[in-house]
């Protein structure tokens, strides 16, 4: 019998995120609050095939929004068995529920996901820290789903990658129906996040570096009342979301505590 490893991949929100400054590789650096919320999740299916390798996705409403080479669950198998010289050959199946490019880090859990599922298919062992540079490869926000099994809030630095795991808090997300999520100001979804960057206005962003300090002193100490208060992005210095809700990273998906 085909050993198969389920595992889930959760969404996550950004309680805050301050864009820093543009570094000379043209990348901003900036600081976040992530917070992983199991309410959304995508599902995934992972077991070993003589076939080639091969990744798809279950709901096919959305099959056509991804492309094999673009698919970022299919480049962390890629990866993973080239770094650890894997010659056996996987299938992945992913059953999507988060909403694609909304801001709320469906490709990136879920390509880290891949990585922790192919470490217990094969039996690895191999610990969150020698997964990070494979994850820091694959985008930002990837690392930050490695540690969502032990904590669901993360403190990420330099373009987010660089992550401090920070005390599991106990937050009520509303993620808000898709129909009332605000319009952002770009017309292509499929380059959202570098479009976004570069409409910022950088002297605008930046302002509430101690806002987010006090936000994580208000997560060591378990205290949601002061930490609600304390939520902002400076994505949303382009346009004014819906009253009492927060943009999620670049977005679109808006969320309220």
């Amino acid at each position: 019998m085909t050993k198969t490893i389920k595992i889930t991949a959760p969404a996550k929100v950004n309680l805050c995120l301050d864009v820093l400054k543009k570094d000379s590789s043209g990348y901003h650096e900036m600081q976040t609050i992530y917070f992983a919320t199991h309410s959304l999740k995508d599902e995934l299916k992972i077991f070993e095939t003589k076939e080639i390798d091969h990744t798809s996705i279950a709901d096919e409403g959305q099959n056509h929004l991804i492309k094999m080479e673009d698919n970022l669950s299919h480049k962390a198998l890629k990866l993973f068995k080239k770094t650890f010289n894997i010659k056996k050959n996987a299938k992945i199946i992913i059953n999507k529920n988060i909403p694609i490019s909304s801001g709320l880090g469906g490709a990136s859990t879920d390509a880290a996901a891949v990585l922790k599922g192919l470490n217990q298919l094969w039996e690895l062992e191999l610990t969150t820290e020698d997964l990070l540079p494979l994850a820091e490869e694959l985008g930002a926000d990837v690392p930050f789903f490695l540690y969502t099994d032990k904590t669901n809030a993360a403190f990420g630095t330099h373009f987010g990658e660089k992550i401090t795991p920070l005390p599991k808090i106990e937050l009520e997300i509303e993620i808000l129906p898709e129909k009332e999520w605000s319009r952002l100001p770009i017309s292509d979804k499929s380059y959202k996040t570098g479009q976004m960057y570069e409409l910022l206005d950088l002297s605008k962003c930046g302002h509430n570096t101690k806002q987010t300090g006090k936000a994580l002193e208000a997560i060591k100490n378990n205290d949601a009342t002061t930490l609600k208060s304390l939520l902002h992005n400076d994505f949303e210095t382009l346009f004014t979301p819906l009253k009492k809700t927060h943009l999620s990273g670049a977005g679109s998906a808006l969320f309220r505590l």
